[in-house]
């Protein structure tokens, strides 16, 4: 029956060959024709939709999770991440004081600006957030350094500032609003500093209300939502470049700043440009090693450019179908190309191999065409079957992505089929081959390494086995790392940035959402996540509430009459007399002195004796110098010490304006964040720990979804999606191995042959499977694309080979014949295409060029050596 099968078959090919190669002139120009139409309808038609959040079907729950959020809040949804880093607090405010007018001007490319913790609202109500003791204490040394804030007031110059730390380290003990052992402290690092001609900045608010306040941080954020268009292949290129182009002018303007971009938007923006630019550098690479396999591997430049010409035929007509049948291409599907050119030059590869090797064998070139398509024919018509079998499970998973990359792949293989058997032969027919000379052979080893498989046949079954039980052992222990970030470039900015955020406390971008009907629901839940483990922190709009309101309301206006009217206009540093200035550092030195000699042993003894030996290094310098540098000198030092002042001193005093803080008073862009206009609270879960470690993410997310399953946002897009992904390639490899093995089953009518056949496919499966463990290169979210393909070129070269075996008297070793031959330069001219990822900065092609090359080289070796070891036992 299988016999009469591929009989048939192969009388149809030769009678549709006979038919067709009467007119090969006619019949390209109509192929030629139909790819002008496809490419004129793709140009017109075919889109590209980048949004990752659509690789996934939308109805899994996560995803629906997500959505509800969005819905609700979707303020912050797609947002690019501003990180500033300053030296104080005031050099962050006006860093994102700065950005903010910047960006709320760029209108065309940015839609909304929010700074999380500033604006009019936090400079008024600041006081109330601090607890109520360190408000206290706060207040308490306020009134007692009103002498020192009176004297910069009315004189704000370093001249001043010295005058009254002179008389803070005398005797009298002058009281200061701050501890006097860190404040000489600071001051020897703004001396050291002017020595070394380096920048310095003293923070007064640091100094007065303490560094470790959240609100005076010198680590500040801005969140930009940016105009996106995934029409184009990377949607948010022109608003990253309208971002950077701020960034890059706020960087020569604020020279002290450290201003960095990451978030989600810029880590995948980042990633394609990684990917593109990768993409461009390796492809002129690629086509070259592409061409030198083709044309080692043919023996014929003319074959090689007309393969060449036959899959570019493919492709285009492909790409037609992927626009009428599904109007764009998402980040996976575009891939499509890289599978084709892998699958489809194998069918033209054996086609142009069996080709020469008839014309070696003296047959006239129609007929060696003839016969080669008939004897060919048939086994690449069931590798493209089996092969489109194997694409075609992926489209009822939920990977959307995949989904529509198993219909384009799938049909793509039957066009590359057709084309094939039709454009190639026409082309052979108008540019043939000149027959080779009598004797002519293409080996090129010597006898006994191809009969290597027969001689040592038992040896190899059981090596074979070995192995393949090791590599299931291995298997077990094989696992899918969830966290893109991982597969990024880790030198690029935005990675970099986002993995040090990531071991933050407080400032993780991988926080969790609960949603909330109503006050006491939200209170409730928050009030249970924050004794979990791997919680820091559960955050409602009511943290925005301060408590103690009234007390702390009571210690402001006590403030506010104790402190009068002297911070109603702070005054910035006067200009530096540089007589005056110098007399008083001489002044202040000789007061360290006299402190030193009367009390050695005091708190401050220390850190005036460091003082002591920078100040006295600064006058030796001064007096050196001429007036213009002396004077550039001092008005560094006063700029280093004095410059924040004012700005703590109005901040102060824009906070002794208070009131009372309800939901009502909260600023718009703050509560729209938290509590939205369907009366939908938000609960927001911070991470305790580094979530950049995989087992912290997976106990972050499983502790919260525990009490509120419903919880959603970047942990759980990353671990769900990375679950929906396995199941799916598992679903849909399952699938595929079915329909492979009842298609072969059907074909073949034989167990036997049909387990042969697929020897290959589950070795390399199996092989390539622990490889990822020993070369600890996991499963991700780029690598296991190659999968399909790799099913694919496994059961294919498993049909050639057994399709050659089944006439073993009529070749000296299977291995001698163009089949073999062709799989093996079908392996290298796919593994040419592709070997270029294995050396790019982006670490998930690096990963996926890597495996390739394994999965490719094992189904080469199990193809050749394996199978016809066990091949040749059911042959005995």
């Amino acid at each position: 029956m299988k016999k009469k099968v591929t009989e048939v078959c192969s009388h149809f090919l030769i009678q549709l060959e006979n038919r067709l190669l009467r007119y090969p002139k006619t019949l390209l120009l109509l192929i030629l024709l139909a790819c002008g139409v496809s490419l004129y309808y793709t140009i017109g038609h075919l889109g590209i939709d980048t949004n990752t959040s659509k690789i996934l079907s939308e109805e899994l729950p996560f995803q629906q999770d997500r959505e509800r959020f969005i819905e609700a809040f979707p303020q912050d949804d797609q947002a690019m991440l501003v990180v500033v880093d300053a030296q104080t607090p005031e050099q962050a405010t006006r860093a994102i004081n700065y950005l903010d007018t910047q960006f709320s001007n760029e209108k065309q490319q940015i839609e909304s600006v929010y700074i999380p913790g500033a604006g009019e609202f936090f400079d008024r109500y600041g006081l109330l957030y601090p607890d109520l003791d360190e408000l206290e204490d706060l207040a308490a040394k306020l009134a007692e350094a009103q002498p020192f804030i009176g004297t910069l007031s009315g004189d704000n110059s370093l001249k001043s500032l010295l005058s009254i730390l002179e008389q803070a380290i005398t005797k009298d003990e002058r009281e200061l609003p701050v501890d006097l052992n860190p404040l000489l402290d600071k001051i020897r690092l703004a001396v050291r500093a002017v020595l070394d001609g380096k920048p310095y900045r003293l923070s007064w608010q640091q100094m007065m209300i303490g560094e470790d306040q959240e609100l005076l941080s010198s680590q500040r954020f801005i969140l930009i939502k940016p105009q996106l268009d995934f029409n184009e292949l990377m949607p948010a290129a022109k608003s990253v470049e309208a971002v950077r182009a701020i960034v890059e002018e706020a960087r020569h303007a604020l020279p002290d700043v450290q201003i960095r971009l990451t978030g989600e938007v810029v880590l995948e923006h980042d990633e394609l440009a990684t990917v593109t630019y990768s993409a461009e550098i390796a492809s002129l690479f690629s086509f070259v090693l592409v061409f030198l396999a083709l044309s080692i591997g043919l023996r014929s430049i003319r074959l090689t450019l007309i393969t060449l010409s036959v899959l570019v035929m493919g492709l285009l007509l492909t790409t037609g179908f992927a626009a009428l049948a599904i109007g764009h291409l998402n980040i996976i599907s575009i891939a499509f190309a890289v599978l084709y050119i892998g699958i489809g030059v194998d069918y033209a590869i054996q086609l142009c191999l069996r080709y020469r090797e008839l014309l070696q064998m003296q047959l006239s070139r129609q007929q060696a065409l003839i016969e080669a398509v008939r004897k060919v024919g048939p086994s690449i018509a069931l590798c493209a079957i089996t092969t489109a079998a194997g694409f075609f499970a992926f489209i009822p998973t939920a990977y959307t992505g995949v989904s529509e990359l198993g219909i384009i792949a799938g049909v793509g293989i039957f066009i590359s089929l057709l084309i094939t058997l039709t454009a190639l032969p026409a082309l052979l027919t108008l540019f043939p081959l000149k027959p080779a000379p009598p004797g002519t052979s293409d080996s090129l080893f010597p006898d006994w390494a191809y009969r290597f498989p027969m001689r040592h046949a038992t040896l190899l079954r059981w090596t074979a086995a070995t192995l393949t039980l090791a590599g299931l052992a291995l298997l077990t222990q094989a696992r899918f790392d969830i966290n893109p970030i991982n597969l990024r470039d880790p030198d690029t900015e935005s990675v970099a940035t986002f993995k040090e955020l990531l071991t933050s406390k407080d400032a993780s971008p991988m926080t969790l959402t609960v949603l909330a009907n109503n006050k006491h629901q939200a209170l409730d839940m928050a009030q249970k996540l924050t004794r979990l483990n791997s919680v820091e922190n559960a955050i409602t709009i009511y943290d925005y509430i301060p408590a103690d309101q009234d007390a702390k309301l009571a210690i402001i206006e006590d403030l506010a009459l104790v402190m009068g009217l002297q911070l109603t206009a702070f005054p910035a540093p006067q200009q530096v007399n540089v007589e005056d200035t110098m007399a008083e550092l001489e002044q202040f030195r000789q007061a360290i002195d006299r402190h030193l000699a009367d009390e050695p042993g005091s708190e401050l003894s220390a850190n005036l004796s460091r003082l002591r030996e920078d100040l006295v290094s600064l006058l030796t310098v001064l007096r050196s110098e001429a007036g213009p540098e002396k004077k550039a000198r001092l008005e560094q030092l006063q700029f280093s010490l004095l410059d924040t002042l004012p700005d703590t001193m109005n901040t102060l005093l824009e906070g002794l304006d208070a009131g009372p803080v309800t939901l009502e008073t909260l600023p718009p862009d703050l509560t729209e964040r938290w509590l939205s206009d369907d009366g939908v609270y938000r609960v927001m879960i911070t991470p305790r720990k580094d979530l950049n470690d995989e087992n912290n993410l997976r106990e972050f997310v499983n502790e919260v979804r525990q009490l509120a399953p419903d919880a959603t946002d970047l942990p759980v897009i990353y671990l769900e999606s990375g679950n929906a992904i396995v199941q799916a390639f598992q679903q849909a490899l399952i699938g595929a191995l079915a329909a492979i093995v009842l298609v072969l089953l059907l074909t073949q009518r034989n167990i036997k042959n049909t387990l042969l056949i697929l020897l290959p496919l589950l070795m390399t499966a199996i092989l390539t499977g622990a490889s990822t463990v020993i070369m600890d290169n996991p499963f991700n979210f780029a690598n296991i694309i190659i999968i399909p393909l790799l099913f694919g070129l496994g059961v294919d070269g498993g049909i050639y080979i057994m399709y050659r075996l089944r006439n073993p008297a009529e070749e000296a070793s299977v291995l001698r014949t163009s089949t073999a031959r062709g799989v093996v330069f079908s392996g290298l001219t796919t593994l040419c295409s592709l070997v270029s990822m294995a050396f790019t900065p982006h670490l998930g092609l690096a990963s996926m060029g890597q495996l390739l090359a394994i999965g490719l080289i094992l189904t080469i070796v199990c193809t050749l050596i394996i199978l016809p070891a066990f091949a040749n036992r059911v042959q005995d």
